[in-house]
């Protein structure tokens, strides 16, 4: 093997890691950014609410 397979090869591989990963990423930013939105919604602050007590007649 020459330099030059080895470089095509090295190359190769490269291409093949840089096309698994981009889907990868897009897949997780997506759901990353999705729960960010659906959560942004529940942050305002709860209102607390009181029961009120009947008082009992003896």
């Amino acid at each position: 093997m020459t330099l030059s397979d080895v470089s095509l090869i090295g190359k190769k591989i490269l291409v093949g890691i840089i096309i698994t990963l981009v889907p990868f990423i897009i897949i997780v930013g997506g759901l990353s950014l999705t729960q960010k939105l659906l959560q942004g919604d529940n942050s305002k602050p709860q209102q607390t609410t009181v029961k009120a007590i009947k008082a009992s007649k003896s």
